[in-house]
């Protein structure tokens, strides 16, 4: 049994005011999302929005509690933000007008199972019994096949969950399902065009706003990882990618540096449930590690002076903030992984990568004030490529988006 009481506001109060004001639901899945979400909800300010959180949001399928959970549930209780389990809202017959997801979450397929009328009517009844004060008599849950944002949903919003973007993951076609995509710049925009028919506008990366912010106080995150102002600061961010991540191939050889420089390893969160092995090497290398599921990231980049990257979304989040990139080599995805296609291969092309034998190289480049000229300027070019977009200001982009659908 969980310590976490997930349900923060009462369902009575969404039936009640469903109708008349309240459109738009945030569907999470992983309380990692707060970082992508956080400055949206906050702009977002009178519209009236649920977080919807789903089965295994706070308790993974073995029992344990995820990384960060506490800490999401602590923030969203402080806001007041209305916060709902999904499955309560599928015993009630809900469907909110707009649903806001980064993926479909759960399910196979977009095909819709029609309710027999005896479900819809005991539908009715909850939703009547909740009115009332009362617990639901029936409960449903979700359909397994149907695509978990169609069951709470009349319409549906994605908001792209990273610039990297590839035929293994997210442009696969579940992308279907959505008449609306808030993409982070130019290269999404145009992939997302190409292959389906929402509705598209760029929002550039909300989550990165404050971190183009005049008062924003890195003081805190130098202390909490003993930053040295005498060395150059290394952010290594290896992916969740298994054979695709950098940890394995990558861990003893720069161990070896982690002296000269302040080296800060930050795994991606669900690293920590799914690449136990992956840790365990860390730990014993002795390495820096950051273990906040719920970092706020524009103050972890804001003290790196360059960023190690093997896939995923984090060298485009560099790119975004104008930061130094150098990508580990690590073996090509495969035609049937997440990264297969992905837009990381195009950018490696552009980008200096460095094998774990050639690791010394990277003490050579950190020394060399002529590399940090030219990868910046190649950063640069890099930005105006693939984003093309505002830098800050994402949150109340998205917000003026969503207050102006009907």
């Amino acid at each position: 049994m969980t310590s976490i009481n997930r349900a923060a506001s009462s369902l009575q109060q969404i039936c009640n005011e469903l109708d008349s004001q309240t459109k738009f639901a945030f569907l999470v899945h992983e309380p990692t999302m707060l970082a992508h979400y956080r400055d949206v909800w906050e702009a977002m300010g009178s519209t009236e929005f649920t977080i919807l959180l789903t089965k295994h949001f706070a308790i993974d399928e073995s029992g344990k509690e995820k990384r960060g959970a506490a800490d999401f549930l602590k923030y969203v209780r402080a806001q007041n933000f209305k916060v709902l389990d999904v499955e309560h809202i599928i015993d009630c017959g809900i469907k909110f007008e707009y649903v806001v997801s980064n993926h479909m979450i759960s399910g196979s397929t977009d095909e819709i199972v029609s309710e027999t009328d005896d479900e819809t009517f005991k539908k009715q009844l909850n939703r009547g019994l909740v009115l009332m004060g009362k617990e639901p008599a029936w409960r449903f849950g979700p359909k397994r096949g149907t695509y978990l944002p169609l069951q709470v949903g009349k319409k549906q919003i994605r908001f792209m969950y990273g610039a990297d973007i590839s035929e293994g993951w997210s442009l696969k076609k579940w992308n279907s399902i959505y008449d609306l995509f808030l993409c982070h710049g130019a290269n999404d925009e145009r992939e997302i065009n190409k292959r389906f028919s929402g509705e598209t506008h760029v929002m550039g990366y909300p989550r990165y706003d404050r971190f183009f912010s005049e008062n924003i106080d890195l003081s805190g995150i130098r202390n909490e990882f003993a930053i040295s102002a005498a060395k150059k600061t290394v952010l290594w961010m290896p992916t969740l990618g298994g054979d695709y991540s950098s940890i394995p191939l990558f861990a003893e050889a720069l161990s070896a540096l982690s002296g000269k420089f302040n080296l800060i390893v930050r795994p991606h969160p669900i690293s920590f449930v799914q690449e136990l092995p992956f840790i365990d090497l860390l730990e014993k290398l002795n390495f820096t590690i950051d273990r906040n599921a719920v970092r706020d990231m524009n103050e972890l980049f804001g003290i790196a002076d360059v960023v190690l990257a093997d896939n995923g979304g984090t060298p485009f989040s560099a790119i975004f903030l104008g930061k130094n990139v150098i990508f580990l080599d690590v073996p090509e995805p495969t035609t049937d992984s997440y990264f297969a296609d992905s837009s990381v291969l195009e950018l490696k092309k552009h980008l200096p990568t460095i094998s774990a034998q050639e690791i010394h190289r990277l003490d050579s480049m950190l020394d060399s004030d002529e590399f940090f000229i030219e990868n910046t300027k190649t950063i640069e070019n890099m930005f105006s490529l693939y984003f093309n977009s505002p830098r800050g200001g994402g949150a109340t982009r998205v917000a003026k988006i969503l207050n102006s659908l009907p």
